[in-house]
């Protein structure tokens, strides 16, 4: 029996938009709270009101909202995922008003929450840009699409212009930082070292006071737990095979990601994206090497 085919059309910017929204409400909520904490969290209270600055996040999804409605253009409507995205961060920041009796903004699970409301973000967005390929009738609605109203990147707007700018910049820096002979192996031998050291303070081998666990939470434990047993698991796999080996460090990073950094990002609130920042670096460095092992 024939396929139906589905009336709905896919965009093929999908993934680029998902991104674009999901990276400008990360930094969004960033800069607020640090702006915030800079000048002591004042507050716009004229007469009895206190403005929230989840209003404005709510006006910046509107006026999103309404540039896709009112546009076709894909340069716009990669400007109304950069404006949602700032009202997302915005909105999604003050989540801890809205889940206490007290208004407390300042909840402690907030940021947390907030970290794995984004994990689920980006595993749907990626769902959704990973998608089975387009068919040939979206790819026409598509193409035909652009050559009519250009691509997303024909745009004057200077904030795109701005990030695309900013971005391009990164990636270059990073690639070429990344690319450096030898910075994958010093990378992975500094991976393993704190993962067997973590690992040998838990069960009490070893005892640094530069690293102490005694403040860390249970859940955190069994997170850095299994991510060590899968460190030791590539170590022991790295005679026979340096790419398996990786596959294994590369499993031990995203437990931290996905699994104990939740626990951190609880604990620690915001300090903890340092420690996220290290797990990303260490991620893109596996990364590197398998890709061009795979190549």
């Amino acid at each position: 029996m024939r396929k139906r085919q589905s009336p709905l059309v896919r965009d093929t910017d999908t993934g680029s938009l998902l991104e674009l929204l999901m990276v400008i409400a990360v930094v969004t909520i960033l800069v607020n709270r640090a702006f915030l904490a800079a000048v002591g969290y004042p507050q716009i209270s004229p007469g009895d009101l206190h403005i929230a600055h989840m209003l404005w996040g709510g006006f910046l999804m509107l006026i999103a909202l309404v540039m896709v409605f009112r546009y076709w253009n894909p340069s716009v409507r990669r400007l109304a995922a950069f404006f949602g995205g700032m009202g997302f961060g915005l909105f999604i920041d003050e989540l801890g008003k809205f889940v206490t009796d007290n208004n407390d903004y300042f909840y402690k699970p907030t940021i947390a929450v907030i970290y794995v409301i984004f994990i689920l973000m980006y595993l749907l967005f990626r769902g959704f840009a990973e998608k089975s390929e387009l068919s040939s009738r979206e790819l026409l609605v598509n193409n035909q699409l652009r050559r009519n109203l250009g691509d997303m990147h024909d745009t004057s707007s200077k904030l795109l212009k701005w990030y695309d700018a900013v971005k391009d910049k990164f990636e270059e820096s990073f690639d070429r930082t990344i690319a450096i002979k030898g910075l994958v192996p010093v990378l992975m031998t500094v991976f393993v070292f704190l993962n067997l050291t973590q690992l040998g303070i838990i069960f009490g081998l070893i005892s640094p006071g530069w690293l102490p666990v005694n403040d860390t939470s249970g859940m955190s434990i069994i997170g850095i737990v299994i991510s060590g047993l899968l460190v030791v698991a590539g170590v022991l796999t790295l005679r026979r095979s340096v790419y398996h080996a990786f596959q294994w460090f590369k499993r031990s990073v995203l437990v931290s990601i996905f699994i104990t950094q939740i626990f951190l990002f609880y604990q620690s609130q915001l300090t903890a994206i340092w420690g996220l920042a290290i797990d990303l670096i260490f991620y893109a460095g596996i990364e590197n090497y398998l890709r061009k092992k795979a190549v």
